[in-house]
């Protein structure tokens, strides 16, 4: 019986053992970067549940990529933006570019100079830009190429050349079908710019559709207007307009115009003396001119 108990006992420890190494196993981390070469390794080690933190500046010399990995990059403030021996990797040309598999959020960072795009949700992929700054980049701040991207606090420079370009909601030819660009509104939408803040790629066959969505609670929200997007601010007033959509459907809430407020009515209680005094004080004022006139007279 000793033994058998001796036995069960050494399992039970065995078996709380094994549980407790694979849960340290599968603990978030927090990994730092300073540089590109620390930045891409970091990027490469990290797993669902990790944190990348960015310690200073950093130039890229080539494209980031991440996919099947749901996982926080936060730049304490730091910027990412393009290095003097920018190489470009065959057609991307985007900073980040988040794929298939991949949830990636973005934080206290600002992006600029890109050669192509600051930021991409690629072919599924999903990126919450939170607390994001992101300008002077050649194509434009951020594209929706058949992926998700959620906006908490998005803040846009001019992006573009010659003309701005904010967000754009596009699908490659190479996309999955199935995967239909998206963009959520989930906080606030700041730009320097007003034209194409959101801009719908146009004579882009494979972009057939595409959705917008608000949040629960959301500041701003992104609606559809006639054959636009428009971006509204909490009162519902328009911040900014898509360009003009056309042959494309477009899935999402509706824009109504704030009704406006009526004049406040003057509710103070009448006693009826109000309307009663009207006559005597006309007939007074009559009196007084006529008494002011004879005197005039009388001393002429």
């Amino acid at each position: 019986m000793r033994n058998i108990k001796k036995i069960v006992l050494f399992l039970v420890v065995l078996f709380a053992g094994l549980i407790l190494n694979a849960t340290i196993s599968n603990a978030a981390t927090t990994k730092t970067a300073n540089d590109e070469t620390s930045l891409t390794t970091a990027l490469s080690e990290a797993v669902t549940g990790d944190t990348v933190e960015i310690t200073e500046d950093i130039s890229l010399k080539t494209p980031l990529g991440i996919t099947d990995k749901n996982i926080t990059i936060d730049g304490k403030g730091h910027t990412i933006t393009k290095d003097a021996e920018w190489a470009n990797v065959g057609s991307n040309g985007t900073f980040i570019s988040v794929g298939a598999g991949a949830k990636v959020t973005l934080s206290n960072i600002k992006v600029k100079d890109s050669a192509k795009y600051g930021v991409q949700a690629y072919n599924g992929g999903y990126v919450i830009l939170d607390n994001v700054t992101i300008n002077n980049c050649g194509f434009g701040a951020v594209l929706v190429n058949a992926g998700t991207v959620e906006v908490k606090n998005l803040i846009l420079g001019r992006n573009g050349n010659p003309n701005n370009n904010g967000i754009e909601i596009a699908k490659g030819s190479g996309t999955d079908e199935a995967n239909v660009p998206t963009v959520v509104m989930n906080g606030k939408l700041t730009s320097s710019e007003t034209e194409n803040v959101v801009y719908v790629a146009e004579n882009n066959p494979s972009l057939e559709k595409f959705e917008v969505e608000n949040a629960k609670g959301t500041d701003d929200k992104i609606l559809i207007s006639g054959n636009t997007v428009v971006i509204t601010d909490k009162e519902g007033k328009i911040l900014y307009k898509s360009n003009e959509i056309d042959n494309v459907d477009v899935a999402g809430e509706k824009y109504t115009e704030p009704k406006k407020e009526e004049p406040k009515k003057d509710n103070t209680p009448k006693t009826g003396l109000e309307d009663n005094l009207v006559l005597p004080v006309v007939v007074m004022t009559l009196l007084v001119a006529c008494v002011v006139v004879i005197a005039k007279k009388d001393n002429f």
